[in-house]
């Protein structure tokens, strides 16, 4: 019996050329392929706003998860390609090509403007266009934009401009693709036998905590369960929170971090200036 042939389908994440200004990448391979650019040095009169620019790849699966910030104003600019974007209810397409939101039942132009504002406390999720299958009711019918097979470049930053964008990507990506030999302390090394594969996890809840990244571990709000939602994220950072200050993890390590953010950080805090 022969075989059919089939294509595969591998994101490979590249780094932006020329790089975006005082940034470093950082690339993660697999289905959920991305490019990271994060900034490498803090605020000054030359760059007063750290922004970050995330490149995703044809075929990624990358999404941000479903959550929300309570101490920042989030942005996001759609530089190339397209995205799927969920805002607390609304659910959106947006096309670089187009110049704005474009009509998920026809494709056309809806609104011009390809900066999203993420207001604080609004749950939100964003991805590449093409990724968005089965977040939509199967009712639904779709239209995927123009571009939709275009590298997706997205730009965010936060008001205020502060520290926490860059240190939590450059610590989030630290934890994710550490050796599972890295050296911890005694403390740490028996919470994580004791955790298993919940180590990572633990670890990126205390950078969550510190950090105002709340993710929504169970979506409830067509149940009128949005509190039950706040209060669960709360709870589940809190007791990692709590858990990290005994042993010892941090969200913040200077091995995960750039000289100069930490410094800053170590400095003036979050905020990186007086």
């Amino acid at each position: 019996m022969a075989r059919t042939k089939q294509t595969l389908r591998t994101p490979t994440p590249k780094a932006l050329s020329p790089l975006p200004p005082s940034t470093q990448p950082i690339l993660r391979q697999g289905s959920s392929a991305v490019a990271y650019h994060i900034p490498d040095s803090p605020t000054s009169s030359t760059n007063p706003t750290l922004i970050t620019t995330i490149a995703l790849p044809r075929y990624s699966k990358w999404t941000s998860e479903l959550h929300f910030h309570i101490s920042h104003t989030e942005y996001l600019h759609l530089v190339r390609g397209s995205i799927y974007v969920y805002l607390d209810g609304a659910t959106k397409f947006f096309s670089a090509k187009a110049g704005g939101e474009v009509s998920m039942q026809d494709g056309r132009l809806k609104s011009k403007g390809l900066v999203i504002e993420v207001p604080r406390y609004a749950r939100h999720e964003w991805m590449r266009a093409d990724a968005s299958r089965g977040r939509l009711p199967s009712c639904v019918r779709r239209v995927l934009p123009e571009d939709v097979e275009d590298e997706v470049v997205v730009e965010e930053w936060t008001d205020p401009s502060d520290l926490g964008k860059p240190l939590f990507f450059w610590n989030l990506n630290a934890i994710i693709t550490a050796p599972e030999d890295a050296a911890l302390s005694i403390p740490a090394r028996g919470l994580k036998m004791l955790l298993g594969n919940w180590w990572v996890p633990f670890q990126l809840f205390v950078v969550f905590w510190d950090l105002d990244n709340w993710p929504v571990f169970s979506s409830m709000r067509g149940t009128g369960g949005s509190t039950i939602e706040y209060v669960m994220t709360f709870l589940v950072l809190f007791t990692a929170k709590a858990l990290g200050w005994l042993v010892g993890v941090r969200a913040v390590e200077k091995k995960r971090t750039p000289d100069a953010i930490w410094q800053a950080y170590k400095k003036h805090g979050v905020s990186g200036s007086t």
